[in-house]
């Protein structure tokens, strides 16, 4: 399996360095996006990668900065060679594409593409879920990030390989842990205390209070990163979700704290071979 990163940024502000969340895996002939944030197309072409070739994407959940990307990679097939894809995803993924797709459909006029986008399928993966997607065994657990939002990590193995992606999530060892239990690499999401000081500096003290809240309650310190990958026994962390004010070194240097493997910040146009 050959991941690239088509974003590495946190939904909420404008990075010019980093799009929004994506992830593009490559395992024989499947070519499966793992989230869609918004801008993913350009940063695939970018790398080098053909759009167009997309054959199944799978939702970590729908915040806009997971998932209104695809909205973008139905309105924009001109030429479409492949079958359409399949979109699998958490609870209300089927009524999210169905929304996707209807937009998608206003601004086409080719009878081609008309047709394509109707042959788009979706299949929901809840909490437990264990499937084959393209060649590539996945593993779906739910965990916390949002109240009323269900938040799937995954875990995709292949050839005696394993990734998980954690996509957004709290601390949550309970379910994280067993999941990437001796995976090769975990993408995990991670903040650092000292980005959340900077991003607050001159905020009133009732919006700093809501910046805490909004961001401690629900996503992961680069040290709980940390901690998941050391008690999972992974090989390699890789660190995502990146707020535009955090420094790559404090993010390395939190993680360090609990975890002696190898440690990556992801950045856009990374690929690693798993």
């Amino acid at each position: 399996m050959r991941i690239t990163f088509c974003g590495s940024g946190a939904g909420g502000s404008v990075n010019p360095r980093r799009g929004a969340a994506s992830i593009h895996l490559a395992h024989g002939d499947a070519r499966i996006l793992v989230d869609a944030g918004p801008g993913f197309m350009e940063r695939m072409v970018d790398s080098g990668l053909d759009a167009d070739a997309v054959s199944d994407v799978v939702f970590s959940h729908l915040h806009f900065d997971h998932a209104m990307g695809v909205v973008e990679l139905f309105t924009r097939l001109i030429v479409r060679r492949g079958a359409p894809v399949t979109v699998f995803g958490p609870r209300d993924t089927d009524t999210y594409i169905e929304a996707a797709l209807g937009f998608a459909r206003v601004n086409s006029t080719n009878d081609f593409i008309l047709r394509w986008l109707d042959g788009v399928s979706v299949e929901l993966t809840r909490p437990g879920d264990e499937r084959e997607i393209g060649g590539i065994a996945v593993r779906s657990v739910e965990v916390p990030h949002a109240p009323n939002l269900e938040c799937l990590a995954r875990r995709f193995e292949a050839g005696g390989r394993s990734l998980v992606y954690t996509g957004d999530t709290t601390y949550a060892p309970e379910s994280l842990v067993p999941l990437a239990d001796g995976a090769d690499v975990l993408v995990h999401e991670a903040y650092t205390e000292s980005c959340l000081a900077r991003m607050a500096a001159g905020l009133s003290e009732s919006a700093r209070a809501g910046l805490y809240r909004g961001v401690g309650g629900t996503h992961s310190t680069a040290e709980s990163a940390g901690r998941i990958a050391r008690d999972a026994g992974v090989n390699t962390l890789v660190l995502t979700h990146i707020m535009s004010l955090e420094q790559d070194w404090e993010l390395v240097e939190e993680a360090r704290r609990a975890f002696d493997g190898t440690i990556v910040v992801a950045s856009d146009g990374l690929s690693l071979d798993v």
